[in-house]
């Protein structure tokens, strides 16, 4: 039997006894928990043990990039810190590159055969450890996992020490076919997870060795980048930062543009259709970057995007935002202004926090929905046509991309300013960036109910078996992860949600919080035990199903069939059509799966509807009840 299918049996089996198993913590927790709060690198209270650690990196790294042939290689130089109390000899780095070759691994959804990009993967070259040469083809040097190696160390790496790894590497720039990351056109492309990276070493799982299959996404460190890209002196680039040496890589018309952008509010065209197609001079121009504190570093490049920005200024400070785009995309032009008002959104209303980014890029290179980078998005373009016709919803092309924009510029704070394992836990970033767009101003926090079966099917295990191990961790990463989120924002209010939200993030930024991490601040700062919460929504199997049960003598009877605790809406609907509507929280579902209130019609009665957020229900045919006549 798989190892993974294994854990997974055993996890669900541990989750569904008795929880005075670990009668020493509050909610049911696996072993690896249980060890890191014995040691005491993580506290039962939410806040940051005096002896929690997290390791860091120093990349240097340069770069050439051959957008013709579609080619990259590299070289780096990477300082690894030991911040742990342990002496370490096996460090690991992964690859991730290597999951386009055709023997990899590859999660189900995505495409295969034909129609999917092979290549040979990140082609190693020369590594060393220390200026001792290492032979990644000899086991007893490396071992290799699919999409990451770990060295074997001559002389072990200390408590505080460090160590210094050189490397180069080259691989070839997928293709479409999934595009997280590859060429969008002949000479446009989307460089991600593109140079070897240092795993996390953690004090739950030690080294991360999760096998990337696209399914799941990414884990970082906070590390520094000093970074120098080589490319024809005709591409312009993009990157997680703009560049130090830009008077060496922009024209002085464009430096002049740049400049009027910095001041304005307004869209500054920076590249026009009149400054493509530059004929290049035979020569490459190096880009210089340097990034501090970042999880991670991504760019972009193409002879023929046209390029706009702007300045968008409030409270919390100047953000240079930017969008970059095909001429023939035209709906994309809408998108620099959803930039400034998904920040707008950010700051005022979810998740009320400084956007972590002073300079943001959106660029337009994906085919469907969007991939985020730390400064960065990888993007579609939607029309208000395009919706209107899958929607049925007259829409502009601001409407169209605003969701989307917004979705993926969230992820600047889950997780890259909160540094959250996505692969284990992906409910605590795609959940957040979800329930994200239930802030926009056309969106009905309630909306129309409708039946959502797979809500409450055999495949929905516990959301917090880990995203990794699970077939289906889409439905719970997204889905479940922002209907949690909003029956916690149902629970306790707008003020002290924020106020709770801002004190796990003020607490946890830049470091690596865990499910009990965020739990355990929630529980803190907002003064309650929230413990029955969290236990039905993550750790117990449950849907959300809510029903009228019964109507007699004005006593309106509701039961949580699924037993997931959310929040809905008692509806009345009166024989002259008019209605009334009455909230209901979250909080009436922690001791009982049964409800019951009392109704004062103020006209004869037609109906009586529950409704739920979000048409989150399994099964709405069980949420009306009418009069019978």
């Amino acid at each position: 039997m798989n190892r993974s299918i294994i854990f997974l049996f055993v996890f669900l089996v541990f989750c569904h006894k008795n929880m005075a198993q670990t009668p020493a913590y509050p909610l049911y927790m696996p072993v690896e928990f249980q060890k890191a709060y014995e040691k005491g690198t993580r506290k039962l209270d939410g806040t940051v043990s005096p002896t929690y650690w997290q390791n860091r990196s120093e990349y240097k790294i340069k770069a050439q990039i051959d957008p013709i042939k579609k080619r990259l290689k590299g070289e780096a130089t990477i300082t690894y810190y030991n911040n742990s109390p342990d002496t370490l000899r096996r460090p690991v780095f992964h690859t991730y590159h290597d999951y386009y070759k055709k023997d990899s691994k590859k999660a189900s959804f995505f495409s295969q055969g034909n129609e999917f990009p092979y290549t040979e993967g990140m082609e190693m070259g020369q590594i060393s450890v220390d200026g001792e040469a290492v032979d990644l083809k000899d086991r007893r040097q490396a071992g290799y996992g699919g999409t990451y190696y770990s060295l074997s160390l001559k002389k072990p790496l200390a408590p505080k020490g460090k160590i210094e790894i050189k490397v180069n590497w080259e691989y070839t720039i997928p293709g479409k076919g999934f595009e997280r990351s590859g060429a969008i056109d002949s000479s446009s492309m989307f460089i991600a997870y593109w140079y070897p990276e240092m795993a996390v070493l953690d004090d739950i799982d030690g080294w991360d060795r999760v096998l990337y299959d696209a399914a799941t996404e990414f884990y970082h460190d906070y590390s520094d980048y000093e970074v120098e890209i080589e490319a024809p002196d005709n591409f312009t680039l993009w990157a997680s930062v703009a560049p130090n040496n830009p008077t060496e890589v922009y024209s002085a018309e464009v430096l002049k543009r740049l400049d009027q952008a910095r001041k304005t509010a307004e869209n500054v065209s920076i590249l026009t259709e009149a400054d493509l197609n530059k004929k290049t001079s035979g020569k490459n121009i190096t880009w210089k970057y340097t990034a501090k504190n970042f999880p991670d570093f991504a760019f972009a490049l193409s002879d023929h995007f046209l390029w706009e920005a702007a300045t968008y200024k409030d409270q919390f400070g100047e953000y240079f935002i930017n969008s970059a785009y095909p001429p023939d995309s035209k709906p994309f032009k809408a998108v620099l202004k959803t930039i400034s008002e998904s920040i707008k959104i950010f700051h005022n209303d979810f998740p009320a926090y400084p956007f972590p980014f002073k300079h943001f890029t959106v660029f337009n290179g994906l085919e469907g929905g969007g991939m985020e980078f730390p400064g960065m998005a990888n993007d579609v373009s939607y029309s208000g046509e395009q919706m209107k016709q899958w929607t049925g919803v007259e829409m502009s092309d601001f409407e169209a991309n605003m969701g989307l924009t917004l979705h993926e510029m969230c992820h600047m704070y889950f997780p890259f300013m909160m540094g959250i394992n996505e692969k284990k836990y992906a409910w605590m970033d795609e959940g957040w960036a979800s329930f994200s767009d239930w802030f926009l101003k056309e969106r009905d926090f309630v909306g129309r109910n409708r039946n959502n079966d797979y809500m409450g099917s055999q495949n929905m295990i516990p959301v917090m078996v880990p995203s990794h191990l699970q077939a289906n961790s889409g439905v719970n990463s997204y889905t479940i992860g922002s209907y949690s989120y909003f029956a916690l924002y149902r629970l306790l209010g707008k003020d002290l949600f924020k106020k709770s939200l801002k004190e796990y993030m003020d607490t946890w930024k830049y470091k690596h919080p865990t499910p009990y991490d965020y739990m355990f601040s929630f529980n803190r700062a907002s003064g309650q035990d929230l413990n029955w919460f969290w236990k039905k929504w993550y750790f117990d199997w449950g849907y959300v199903d809510i029903a009228i049960k019964s109507f007699d003598k004005n006593t309106l009877l509701v039961e949580n069939i699924g037993g997931r605790p959310m929040p809905f809406n008692i509806k009345m609907t009166y024989e002259d059509g008019t209605s009334s509507e009455e909230e209901i929280s979250t909080s009436v579902w922690k001791d009982s799966n049964s409800f019951t209130t009392t109704l004062r019609p103020a006209k004869p009665l037609a109906k009586i509807q529950i409704r739920i957020p979000h048409g989150s229900d399994s099964n709405a045919d069980n949420n009306v009840w009418t009069v019978k006549k």
